[in-house]
């Protein structure tokens, strides 16, 4: 039989395509926006969830008592890796529903193979991811209690595996890790709003469920777009304030522990400062309100006098209970215990931490949030986009779009003064704007 080129050439491009969809990852995404059917599965309904219009989109709403869905398959059958991804919004509950499950993978009456994602509720209106794997007699619970989120907002959580080691992530962050010798579930379906037999129901909404049979990195997650990076991403138009340094430094005052060898100046069109210990460097104008205030700053690293990587920190919403003049003290660190305001400090302590705190007038300023990861320290002379948000009572630190800090505060401060901090260090700050938020998102 003779066989033209062009047929040979067919079947070689026929078997090439074939191959390369054998192989390609598998990712759906669900869009959790009906009752009747998901990603092409039919839907058991419990309960009577519902759909509604959100700002990010529409979402299926459950009540906590009885609401519930069960999908009927699932894409990640006999899948020896994966990442299950979910776009959320848990609701306050507490005290009456604590323990909540919200989303669930196992083959029907087969519980010893499955996967959860579970949350819990504390009295401080806050939630902790709790995660699941089990794989016949092995399992790995994964309760993150030194990670809680304020409820009420939209949230990405994803769990992930790979070569015997789960981890999961609330908004690309990872929160914890563990080993389990995961057997890939067969015959699947996929429980919304409750655990697979109608107990720990949740109360809250899911916009969307992504599900891969490969195992993702942040980079790759489906949050981009989706959940709010801010609370604050709708502000007004009006910039309260901007300065991009192109003329002088009349909107900062200085405070230096060690004046004679320590200096702020403008220079290139950025804000310059040099600290040979240290160093706080005020903006003249008291803020109030809601607010975002955002900034570029670089930590010098080239063998100058005061170079040295640490401790790229702020003071935002400060007061001094005692006296309305808050610029009184000496750059000393601990000159600064007896204010009320927020702190943050990125590569603190000769770049071995990174912090989140509160200050009390009374000397009281506790740690709220720390990393000691390389991930969260400085790189010299490496451009680090800031943004704080303050939005009733909800404060945030984003460093390069990422959340470092997340706190809800039950006792906000409103008003105060921002100030760069630093010690010991040559830091250089460009494009600082304030604006005033009018509305969350």
């Amino acid at each position: 039989m003779r066989v033209s080129s062009f047929s040979i050439f067919f079947m070689f491009a026929v078997m090439t395509l074939h191959s390369q969809a054998l192989n390609e990852p598998a990712t759906v995404i669900w869009n959790i926006d009906n009752c009747s059917s998901i990603g092409g599965y039919p839907v058991t309904v419990f309960g009577n969830p519902s759909v509604k219009e959100f700002p990010i989109g529409k979402a299926m709403v459950f009540d906590g008592i009885d609401d519930g869905l069960i999908v009927q398959g699932c894409p990640m059958n006999k899948s020896s890796e994966f990442t299950v991804e979910i776009i959320f919004r848990p609701d306050s509950s507490f005290p009456e529903n604590i323990e909540q499950r919200f989303l669930h993978i196992q083959k029907p009456n087969f519980e010893h193979r499955r996967m959860l994602l579970e949350l819990r509720l504390n009295d401080k209106q806050e939630w902790i991811v709790d995660t699941h794997v089990r794989a016949d007699s092995n399992y790995l619970t994964s309760l993150a209690k030194d990670y809680p989120h304020p409820v009420d907002r939209w949230y990405h959580v994803a769990l992930v595996y790979k070569d015997g080691v789960a981890s999961h992530y609330v908004n690309g962050i990872k929160e914890m890790s563990g080993p389990i010798n995961y057997i890939p579930v067969d015959s699947a379906h996929v429980s919304l709003g409750m655990r697979m037999n109608q107990k720990s129901f949740f109360k809250g909404a899911i916009k969307s469920v992504r599900l891969s049979n490969v195992a993702l990195s942040p980079s790759g997650f489906m949050q981009s777009g989706l959940v709010p990076k801010t609370v604050g991403d709708k502000f007004s138009q009006r910039i309260l304030f901007s300065d991009d340094f192109e003329i002088n430094n009349k909107n900062w005052i200085s405070e230096f522990e060690d004046p004679s060898s320590s200096n702020t100046k403008i220079t290139k069109g950025v804000l310059d400062v040099s600290a040979s210990a240290g160093a706080t460097v005020w903006f003249n104008k008291k803020l109030s309100g809601n607010i975002m205030i955002t900034y570029d700053a670089v930590v010098i690293n080239g063998g100058g006098p005061n170079d040295r990587v640490s401790d790229l920190n702020a003071f935002w919403m400060a007061t001094d209970p005692a006296n309305a003049n808050i610029y009184t003290r000496n750059g000393k660190f601990s000159s600064y215990d007896n204010l009320n305001l927020y702190y943050s400090g990125i590569g603190g302590h000769d770049n071995e931490t990174t912090r989140f705190r509160k200050y009390h007038s009374n000397g009281e300023k506790p740690v709220i949030k720390e990393y000691l990861d390389k991930a969260h320290l400085l790189k010299g002379n490496l451009k680090y986009k800031i943004k704080i948000v303050v939005n009733n009572g909800i404060v945030q630190l984003y460093c390069n779009d990422e959340l470092y800090f997340d706190y809800l505060d039950t006792q906000p401060y409103r008003e105060g003064y921002f100030a760069f901090r630093t010690t010991r260090s040559h830091q250089i700050f460009d494009n600082f704007k304030v604006y005033q938020i009018e509305s969350e998102k």
